[in-house]
């Protein structure tokens, strides 16, 4: 798979055009309800990426987000992709995996969708590892490889921005289905485990967070 660079356009699945892009406070109400759709649902689409059956309360709120996006950028970066819509097309060619060109400008007959979101983070600037979290996709473009162009997002910016080579991830231990598909990324599940405790969040059954990890070193 090619790289994904950070501020760069990529043609995706059956010829998408997206852009990534840093998050700033201008984006937080679409934000918040991408997240929020990502985590809880959204009506008349495909449920199978959601908790909402496992958690109640908002996934995050602006306040939240907006300290986030106040955390110094060397322990935390957050990061969107947008659907490029072009006004005037004479038709897309179609890829069957993302590919990348170095332009960061739209022009004039485009106009740019916030379709998705992802956050790196770490506890300290000594830290050996970073932790890949509120990965959402609309769930109106899930199964069209968003996702999975979120995450080498985020692993090209775990090693670039801190420098480390080792990524986690927290999923709730009943989300197999979400597991699996981490494991087709490479993430190897572990034993480790943490207790669910989420800000302005209630679990409706039992449960907790397995530990994901994956050595961005290997390819």
């Amino acid at each position: 798979m090619s790289e994904v660079i950070l501020g760069t356009e990529i043609i995706g699945k059956n010829g998408i055009k997206l852009f990534t892009r840093l998050i700033d406070t201008n984006d937080t109400d679409k934000i918040v309800e991408i997240v929020n759709w990502a985590y809880r649902g959204k009506d008349g689409t495909n449920p199978w990426a959601t908790e909402k059956d496992l958690v109640t309360g908002f996934r995050v709120t602006p306040e939240m987000l907006h300290s986030d996006l106040n955390t110094d950028n060397k322990l935390m970066k957050l990061m969107l992709i947008e659907h490029i819509i072009e006004d005037n097309i004479d038709g897309a060619s179609e890829a069957s995996e993302a590919t990348t060109t170095t332009t960061n400008t739209v022009s004039a007959d485009q106009k740019r969708l916030i379709i998705g979101c992802v956050k790196i983070e770490r506890e300290s600037l000594e830290s050996k590892e970073a932790v890949i979290g509120m990965l959402s996709v609309d769930p109106s473009y899930q199964s069209s490889g968003i996702g999975s162009i979120l995450v080498r997002l985020a692993e090209g910016e775990i090693i670039k921005t801190f420098n480390v080579f080792e990524s986690h991830l927290h999923v709730v231990n009943v989300r197999d289905t979400l597991i699996a598909w981490y494991n087709k990324l490479g993430y190897i599940t572990t034993e480790t485990t943490f207790p669910f405790d989420v800000d302005s969040n209630v679990a409706l059954k039992q449960i907790h967070f397995v530990l994901l990890v994956k050595n961005l070193l290997k390819k």
